[in-house]
C-alpha cells in the first residue's frame, strides 16, 4: 500500500475530514426532509379522516387529535374584539385573516374561544392609499355558528401593530385586543376555530378553501441528500486512485510522461498493461495450402 502513502499527508487528511463532514451534513439534511415528508403525511391523513365527519358538540373536542373536526358553537361574539392576522396569503393572493373572540359554553361552563371568521384581501383591509381599509365587524347577538377546530400556533416574539396579530396563539390574540375588552372574560380554549359559514354581504370575510393534501417533493429531496452523502464518501477513493496512478509515472522525481517512451518500455516499467499475443488470421494462401496438404495425405493412403 506504499502507493497510497500520500493519504497520510495533511492535504489528504483535510480532504477526508471535509468529505466526512459533508457526508454527515447531507445525511442530516436527508433526515430533515424525510421528517418534513412524515409531517405532511400525518397532516394529510388527519385532514382526510376528519374533514367529512359529522358535526359534534364542543364537549367532544378534546385536543389536537380533533383537528379539522366540525363542531357547533352557541354564544355571541365579544364586541370590539376583532383583530387582523397579517402575512397569510390565500390562493397565492395577499390576504389578512379576520379574528374575533366568541363566548360559548362547554359542559355548562362559559368558555371563550378564538374564532377565525375568514379572510379578506389585504387591500380591502388596509386601504389602497386613497380609500381607508374596511373589514366588516362580527354580527351581534346570540347565535350558533359552525367551525372547524384547529390547534394553537406557536407564540411569536415580535410586537405587532395595534389591531393586528402575528400568530393564532390564544394568549397573543388576547394580548392584541384592548385589555378593557378582554377583562372578565371566561377561560380561553387552548386552540382556535375556523368558521365554515359566512355572510353574503359585500366586504364580509370569505371562507377558506379546503387545504391541499399533496405531499410535495420532500421524499425525493430526502433520497437526493442521501445520494449526496454517498457521493461525498466516494470522492476520496476516486481521487486517491487517480493520484496513485499519476504518482506511478514519477520515479526519482522524474515524470516519465515527459519522456518519449516506447510501449515496450512502458510495459517493462509496469506503466502499461502487457500486450496480449496477437492472433493472426490465416490468409487465402494458407487455407489453400492446408487443403492441398490434407488431400495429399488422403491420396497417399
Amino acid at each position: 500500500m506504499a502507493q497510497y502513502s500520500f493519504l497520510a499527508t495533511p492535504r489528504w487528511i483535510g480532504l477526508i475530514v471535509l468529505m466526512l463532514i459533508a457526508s454527515i451534513a447531507c445525511l442530516f439534511l436527508g433526515e430533515w426532509q424525510y421528517g418534513r415528508y412524515q409531517e405532511k403525511v400525518a397532516a394529510a391523513t388527519q385532514l382526510t379522516q376528519t374533514w367529512d365527519r359529522e358535526i359534534v358538540p364542543l364537549e367532544d373536542i378534546t385536543g389536537d387529535e380533533n383537528e379539522w373536526q366540525l363542531t357547533s358553537l352557541t354564544g355571541e361574539f365579544v364586541p370590539d374584539s376583532q383583530v387582523l392576522l397579517r402575512g397569510r396569503s390565500v390562493n397565492s393572493l395577499p390576504a389578512v385573516h379576520v379574528i374575533a373572540l366568541f363566548v360559548t359554553e362547554r359542559g355548562g361552563e362559559p368558555l371563550t374561544v378564538v374564532v377565525d371568521r375568514g379572510w379578506v384581501y389585504q387591500e380591502q383591509a388596509e386601504g389602497d392609499g386613497q380609500t381607508d381599509g374596511f373589514v366588516q365587524p362580527p354580527p351581534t347577538g346570540r347565535m350558533t355558528i359552525e367551525a372547524r377546530m384547529r390547534p394553537s400556533e406557536d407564540a411569536f416574539d415580535r410586537t405587532p401593530p395595534e389591531g393586528y396579530i402575528y400568530t393564532l396563539n390564544p394568549d397573543q390574540v388576547l394580548a392584541g385586543i384592548p385589555q378593557d375588552v378582554t377583562e372578565g372574560l371566561p377561560p380561553v380554549f387552548d386552540g382556535r376555530f375556523t368558521m365554515t359559514e359566512h355572510s353574503d354581504e359585500t366586504g364580509a370575510p370569505q371562507p377558506y378553501p379546503k387545504p391541499s393534501t399533496t405531499l410535495g417533493s420532500h421524499l425525493a429531496y430526502s433520497w437526493e441528500w442521501r445520494f449526496f452523502a454517498l457521493a461525498a464518501l466516494a470522492v476520496v477513493p476516486i481521487l486517491a486512485r487517480r493520484e496513485a496512478q499519476d504518482n506511478a509515472w514519477i520515479i526519482d522525481g522524474v515524470d516519465l510522461r515527459e519522456l518519449d517512451l516506447t510501449d515496450e518500455e512502458k510495459r517493462d516499467l509496469g506503466l502499461a498493461p502487457k500486450r496480449a499475443p496477437e492472433r493472426r488470421t490465416p490468409s487465402d494462401e494458407d487455407i489453400e495450402d492446408d487443403i492441398l496438404d490434407q488431400a495429399s495425405a488422403i491420396s497417399s493412403k
